[in-house]
């Protein structure tokens, strides 16, 4: 959700305060790092932690310019973010594995730092991508964060992640129309870079009514594994995980799980 939030967080980990300092050692057996959508902010993963209690830790990624980070400038380049969440996540992966899970955009981030953690010998566990067409397709995309706001506006109206209150706010809209424009160029601008295929299994979750992402453009992420890919098909458009949240939380959940028994043979 794109607003400043007084979500709760812990000490910076790594460099700068991309999440929250992992909890303490319990009974999950992997971390789970989540990445948001345009705009969004760790708050929309508020709940997973306790949903995915004794299965994983959760770690939302907060991006520069929003919830706790609102001060600090925004970011342009999508790589320079990835090499900067790598050099902050793989510290984690000393005492248990890691997975990522990106939503959209965050899809987008979690291959490039998948890519950058297997670049390091330490690839993550399992790579869960929703509502993204493929690296190597994105630049196919009309772009967004150029539209007139008029039509930037609409476009946020009819994803429907944005709050109506501010939409309906010409203040507060106009505070964050700078950071939602960048979120999008982040991925307007994002071009695929060749490099080997990653050896982590990918699972991929897909709205059946994505007008760019739908089921078959979500199938193409089977060029970026060498493992057969997982591919889950589920009611709704573009935010399909505003309606359908428990579902792909427990998707996630069973996802986590076969990678973590196939991990252990």
């Amino acid at each position: 959700m794109p607003t400043r939030d007084d979500t709760q967080h812990g000490s910076a980990t790594g460099t700068g305060l991309w999440f929250p300092a992992p909890p303490a050692p319990g009974d999950s057996a992997v971390r789970l790092l989540c990445l948001p959508y345009a705009g969004g902010s760790p708050v929309m993963y508020r709940t997973w932690d306790k949903a995915l209690a004794g299965t994983a830790d959760v770690l939302p990624l907060c991006l520069p310019g929003r919830a706790h980070r609102w001060g600090e400038p925004l970011e342009h380049d999508l790589h320079r973010i990835a090499d900067e969440v790598v050099e902050a996540t793989a510290p984690l992966q000393k005492d248990l594995p890691l997975a990522l899970f990106g939503y959209s955009l965050g899809a987008l981030l979690a291959f490039e730092v998948a890519r950058g953690l297997a670049r390091r010998g330490r690839p993550p566990l399992l790579l869960a991508v929703a509502a993204c067409a493929p690296p190597r397709e994105c630049g196919a995309l009309s772009p967004k964060h150029t539209l007139p706001d008029e039509e930037f506006i609409a476009l946020l109206r009819e994803m429907g992640a944005t709050p109506q209150a501010i939409l309906d706010n010409e203040e507060m809209l106009s505070l964050l129309l700078p950071m939602l424009r960048s979120d999008f160029a982040l991925a307007d601008r994002y071009r695929h870079t060749p490099g080997p295929v990653l050896s982590t299994p990918i699972v991929a979750l897909a709205g059946r009514e994505d007008p760019e992402a739908g089921p078959e453009v979500m199938a193409g992420w089977a060029r970026e594994t060498q493992q057969p890919l997982r591919r889950h098909d589920l009611d709704g458009g573009h935010l399909f995980i505003e309606e359908n949240q428990p579902m792909v939380i427990a998707l996630v959940r069973a996802a986590l799980r076969t990678a973590l028994a196939h991990k252990e043979r």
